[in-house]
């Protein structure tokens, strides 16, 4: 049974259990009438004691649909003064009010009520234990009426709670599919411009290379095509061999030399994998957008307790700010040497608004990790850095 049939099954049974209590209430009310006939008083108690009883019974409806606290008020003045007028037995018409008080969580009120029938029961010279029995019997609705109304708050709480889930939800969701477009749309373009440029340098000096660049361009446009309908779906995850074989090819067209320095093999958690493999994209993507760069590097570290991955390049570092709100020149990059801790967002671009380390500072704090991207402190150029723990 799911949680929320859970909460409607729970409900049930409340308002079972409210409509028991009432018949209850109701019953004793009725026993009382037929006690205070049978006392056989004059026939002008008769005629005003049964329609006051009535009336009280009426006013417990009322005070219960309505929140304005005067018919509270007269609810438990009508109640205790019949009992002190007409005896004892009309103690049982107090239930009316301590329901109210408690469905109010009113609980000194609900003790003060039931305390003040007793003690009218006991000046009317009942006998003890008939006041203790019956004071029990005053004393329980508004206790149950008070769990009931606790219990009312607490299911709509969840029931808030469950909304604000759900709201959060959709949120990440469209975070996703941000942060899956431009990972895999940004990069595929800028891929295709890097080689299309290309292209056209080529087509009257060497037509052979020409065609070798096309036949790339179709195989990167298929390959995004095909990513964007997997993501869709929330079935694609890159590879990190794939992304750094795709890193050297799209860097080699674009005539800048890469040197990839990594392990023989590994083993990483599937989420570790995908994280440093859409680094390895974002960084490459930079450095064919906005690098100028003659050469770039990207190396693999993994130990038993981290892996991580490291992006340079000796082109354009970061621009130096003009004023308070200026940016640097890459997509992201939180200035000199900047670190950012756990899943901290990089500052904004002029390229173009940051989105991409951005994402990867969301995907990092997910796992974890961290990410530092700035100006190289030697040598200039760029440097990207992103490093997830292992346990």
């Amino acid at each position: 049974m799911s949680l929320l049939s859970r909460w409607r099954a729970r409900r049930a049974s409340l308002a079972g259990l409210y409509d028991v209590r009432s018949l209850l209430m109701l019953l004793a009310t009725c026993l009382a009438v037929l006690y205070h006939v049978a006392l056989r008083p004059p026939l002008w108690s008769q005629v005003l004691a049964v329609p006051w009883a009535l009336g009280v019974v009426a006013l417990g409806g009322l005070a219960r649909a309505r929140p304005e606290r005067h018919w509270y008020v007269a609810l438990v003045a009508a109640a205790l003064t019949l009992e002190a007028w007409a005896g004892w037995h009309w103690m049982v018409l107090a239930t009316w009010a301590t329901r109210i008080a408690g469905w109010r969580l009113r609980g000194k009120e609900v003790a003060g009520i039931t305390a003040a029938a007793c003690l009218l029961a006991l000046a009317h010279r009942a006998d003890p234990s008939v006041v203790v029995v019956l004071g029990a019997f005053v004393l329980l609705p508004g206790l149950f009426a008070a769990q009931g109304r606790r219990t009312a708050d607490l299911i709509e709480e969840l029931r808030e709670t469950r909304r604000e889930l759900a709201r959060l939800a959709v949120v990440e969701e469209r975070n996703r599919i941000a942060r899956d477009l431009h990972d895999l749309v940004g990069h595929s373009l800028s891929v295709v411009a890097v080689k299309t440029e290309l292209t056209r340098r080529l087509v009257a000096v060497d037509p052979g290379r020409a065609e070798t660049e096309l036949a790339d361009i179709d195989a990167v446009v298929r390959r995004a095509l095909a990513e964007v309908r997997q993501a869709v779906t929330n079935y694609r995850q890159p590879t990190l061999a794939a992304e750094l074989s795709g890193a050297v090819s799209a860097t080699r067209s674009a005539d800048i030399p890469c040197e990839v320095t990594m392990p023989d093999t590994w083993d990483l958690p599937v989420p570790v994998e995908g994280l440093l493999a859409w680094t390895v994209r974002e960084g490459v993507t930079n450095i064919l957008r906005h690098s100028r760069a003659r050469t770039c590097s990207i190396t693999l570290t993994l130990d038993e307790r981290s892996a991580g991955v490291e992006i340079r390049d000796d082109g354009e570092g970061p621009a130096q700010p003009d004023g308070p709100a200026a940016s640097d020149g890459r997509s992201g990059s939180t200035g000199p040497g900047a670190s950012a801790g756990p899943g901290a967002s990089a500052g904004p671009s002029r390229a173009g608004g940051g989105n991409g380390l951005v994402g990867l500072s969301e995907r990092a704090a997910a796992l974890g990790g961290t990410i530092t991207a700035g100006e190289r402190p030697e040598g200039g150029g760029f440097r990207l850095h992103v490093r997830i723990p292992l346990t």
